[in-house]
Formats: structure tokens, sequence, C-alpha cells
């Protein structure tokens, strides 16, 4: 039986003669390693011992000494000795490297995308050369079905109010100025940069009709600044102080809680002033509010389909803003920041008519976002014009929503037979228990009506379990006194001067003065 001991053993010397002759050291060559050829063993059998070792080189060949080691050329072609063919150098290797990778090497961006298909021009200031686009709007321009020009004169009072920030109310609606940001992200933090700014301020133009009696040329400026290079921002942000410093106030969608911070961290990380703090009004809260009861999405995009009735054709998508910003900084391709700057200048206009909506809803706004303006004017504490927001929502057919808010705001008012009246039509519409709860409160403390109230306390209220069982429990102490003083005689009934079932004091006997927190406000 063969065992693995009894296979022959090959010497060293006989591996290192299977390698074949050195070739000659050429003078002045560099000393290389030795190439090795390819061993030629013939076919592989298994089990098959390796052959005998090929014949020792030509005594001719020197062999190489410590003192003169061999070299190889880099640039000649060796060939291999069992088959004669040449192999490539390592010159023929590079060169075919080279030739592969130029194959998918991308295009050479260009130096100035103001010479392009981009709508800008290069300025040269002390900060750097910066990428700015102005155009001016028409007088008579518009976004879906509102003008631009309405957002001139729309009243800062009632945006203070619907925004529920007092701070706007003394600002000069004329000199604001609208932003929206294109970013690398919207992560935030000190990695995510704007490359877009997008800004729009109001211009009076000239002050006087033309000389052919056409009007004045005001209208609203757009102003977008691109960084066409990471790392050149000092000049955007300069820019973009100095606008700042002119303004009155900041109009953006979501700028508190995005854009502003963003841009504010872009001014330390380059060593800049902060730029002035300047009432700000974020349309997306006076969005949510107003719009809530109508609208699913309160996107701005979704607003400018919704609300001012314009269809964006070909926009692109606000995920693959990121993308297009990168492929152009990878290829200088320009045309894949074409639509990410109608994008944005779509929204810088979409901010301008909405605040042209919201400065004046009674005139502009459905009749459904009255009814939402009309609740944010009661939670402003404004109830003389919620309420006449209100009667404009009803009247024009703004159904539960408008009835509800009405309601709401009359019993704020006081007016608690309004109150009660828009209740009650608006519970045989709609089954909402908070509908019942405010029903139960006016009949038991302003009708006092207690079965009634007790009525619809069973039927169910807004409220938590432990909370209905003690109204319910009340008001059947209520019922039950009630019953019990009509079971008396005429004569003691009518000292006792019951109302609804409710004994009441003798005229003759004075009334307690009420103290805040008595027992009709715990049971409140």
């Amino acid at each position: 039986m063969w065992k693995p001991r009894d296979r022959p053993m090959t010497s060293f010397k006989s591996k290192l003669a299977r390698l074949g002759p050195l070739p000659a050291e050429r003078r002045g060559a560099p000393p290389l390693a030795p190439a090795l050829a390819p061993l030629d063993r013939g076919p592989a059998v298994d089990g098959a011992v390796p052959s005998e070792a090929p014949p020792a080189p030509p005594a001719a060949a020197p062999a190489p000494t410590d003192a003169a080691p061999a070299a190889v050329a880099p640039a000649a072609a060796s060939a291999s000795p069992s088959t004669g063919v040449a192999r490539p150098s390592l010159d023929d290797l590079r060169e075919r490297i080279s030739r592969i990778v130029a194959r998918g090497a991308p295009p050479t961006p260009r130096a100035d995308p103001a010479r392009g298909e981009l709508p800008f021009h290069v300025e040269q200031t002390p900060g750097g050369p910066l990428y700015a686009s102005r155009t001016r709007s028409l007088a008579a321009a518009r976004v879906g079905r509102a003008p631009l020009v309405a957002a001139r004169d729309a009243d800062p009072a009632m945006l203070a109010l619907l925004s529920l920030d007092p701070g706007l109310a003394g600002c000069d609606v004329r000199r604001a100025l609208f932003l929206d940001t294109e970013t690398t992200g919207l992560a935030g933090g000190t990695g995510t940069v704007p490359f877009l700014i997008g800004l729009a301020w109001f211009d009076p133009g000239a002050d006087s009709a033309g000389p052919l009696g056409e009007p004045p040329s005001d209208g609203f400026v757009m102003e977008q600044l691109l960084l066409r290079r990471l790392g050149e921002e000092e000049p955007i942000l300069r820019r973009l102080a100095e606008r700042l410093a002119g303004a009155s106030m900041i109009v953006t969608y979501n700028g508190k809680a995005f854009d502003m911070p963003l841009l504010r961290t872009r001014y330390v990380m380059n060593r800049l002033p902060p730029p002035p703090e300047l009432p700000h009004l974020d349309l997306v809260h006076v969005a949510r509010r107003i719009h809530k009861a109508r609208l699913k999405s309160r996107t701005l995009i979704a607003l400018e389909h919704d609300v001012l009735g314009r269809v964006r054709v070909g926009d692109v998508p606000g995920g693959e803003i990121v993308a297009c910003y990168a492929h152009f900084l990878r290829t200088g391709d320009e045309e894949a920041l074409i639509g990410v700057v109608e994008h944005n200048a779509a929204d810088v206009l979409a901010m301008v008519a909405l605040v042209g909506l919201y400065g004046e809803p009674l005139g502009s706004l459905a009749a459904g976002d009255l009814a939402g303006a009309a609740a944010t004017l009661r939670r402003a504490g404004a109830l003389e014009r919620a309420a006449e927001l209100a009667d404009a929502a009803v009247e024009r057919g703004g159904g539960a929503v408008a009835r509800r808010a009405r309601g709401d705001i009359a019993k704020a008012r006081g007016d608690k037979a309004r109150a009660l009246a828009d209740y009650e039509v608006l519970a045989a519409e709609i089954d909402d228990p908070s509908v019942r709860l405010e029903l139960a409160k006016l009949y038991e403390h302003h009708v006092r009506s207690f079965a009634r109230a007790l009525e619809l306390a069973d039927q169910g209220t807004a409220e938590p379990e432990p909370a209905q069982a003690r109204r319910r429990a009340r008001l059947q102490r209520k019922v039950d006194r009630s019953a019990a003083a009509l079971a008396l005689p005429f004569g003691q009934a009518a000292g006792a001067g019951a109302v609804d079932g409710a004994p009441a004091r003798p005229c003759s006997e004075p009334a307690a003065p009420r103290r805040e927190g008595d027992a009709r406000g715990r049971e409140e």
C-alpha cells in the first residue's frame, strides 16, 4: 500500500532548475527581481509524480552573481518558454488601462455656468464670483387665480392674527422679503448646504406714469443666488445679508424650523456676522390652521393646486433636487439644474400669492377656509372680526365646519342664544360628542333644562368616563329635585319659585353674592 512517506520528494535544487535561465543583465539598468517563467508540467494526472527536472541551462548563458545581479528591461516583451508567444510589456499594459478608463470618463465640467444654459450672470465681488439671476414680474402677474400685487396691500394686522404673532402687526408688508432655499439635504446641521436661494420683494418702480400714460412699472423682483461650487458661499451670504438689512419682515414656508436656522449655521461656518433678526411670518403654520378642515396635505405645492388653482407641469419633485445638484457638481451638466431653478422660483411666487390671500381673507378665501380663519381669529382674541368671517362662511355654504366656528365664537362673545341655535342645527347634521357636550352645558347653566342636558349627556360627550359619570350624576340629582318640587302643592311650589322645576329663593330674600369657585363653577 502506498503511503505518503513513500512519495518521492522533490529537492529545492530541482525546483530552481525548472525555472529556466534568467535573462542577461543590461548595463546601466536598475536591478529588478528576476522574472519567473511559467512551469510547463504537462498534463495533470491525479496521483502522478512530477516528471524529471528539465536539463540544466547551457554553459554559454552567464549566471548572475552577487556582484552583478540580473535585471530585466521594463519595456521589453518576454516570451513564454513553452508557447513562444510574446507577453505584453508593462508599458503596453499601462496604455491599455488608460484607454479603458478613458472610455467612461465624464465630460469636463464647464468653468463658468453663466455662459451656458442656466439663466445666471456672474458678478465679481470682494468675496469671489457671485452667480445671480434677477427678473421682474409684470403688474398683472398671477399665480393661478391669485394676483401677486394683492400681497402689496395685505393687512399686516390680519397676518399677525392668523400667525398668532403680534410682532407682525407693525411691519410694512411692502418691504417684506420672501425667501426659499434648495439644499443638499433635509437633515440640517453643518453638513447641509443651501446651494440655491430664491428671494422676492416688492419694487414700487417709477414714481409717476410713463410718457404715454402707462401705469408705473411696479411689481415683484425675483432674485436667485446659485452656489456654483462648494466652498464659494461667502458672496451669497453677503448678498443675503444686504437684502435682509433692507427688509421689514421675512416670509417663508417652514422657514422657522429649517431655512433660517440652516442659513445662520452657514454664517457661523464661514465666519461671517449673522444676519439681523427680523419678524418672521411662517406661512406653514397659517396654512395648517386655515385649511386643516378642507385639505389633507398642506404642502406648498398642494396649496398652489387646491387654493391658488395652479397646476405645475413638469416640476422637479422635491426628493430629486439633491440628486440633480450632485449630478451638476459631478459632471457640469447645467440642464440638470434648470428644473430646480424653476421649482425654486415657483415656490417663492406661490408664497407671494398666499400672502395676498391671507392678508384679506374675506374677499379671497373659500367658505371652508374662511371658517378656519375665523377659528384662528377666535384663538387670537379678535372676536368681532372672527364673527364677521364666520357669518360669511355660513352664508357661503361652509357647512358644519362654518357653523361650528360660528357657534364657538358666539359662545366666546357671550351670545349664548346664538351659540345654542348653531349647536342644535349642528347636532342634527353630524354625530359629534363635542357638540353634545357644548349643548349639555348650555342647557344646564343657561336654559336650566336639566332633563334635556341629561338626555344629551346619556348620548355621550367628549369627556373622559369619570367626568361623564359625574356630569350625569349631577344632572340626575337636579332632575330629581325638579320632579320633587313639581309634586308639592301649588302654594308651596309657588312660594319656592321653581324655574324649570328647580326651586328658587323667595323674592324677599336677598341673593348672596356669588364667589369665584362656588358650586356652579365646580359643576362646570
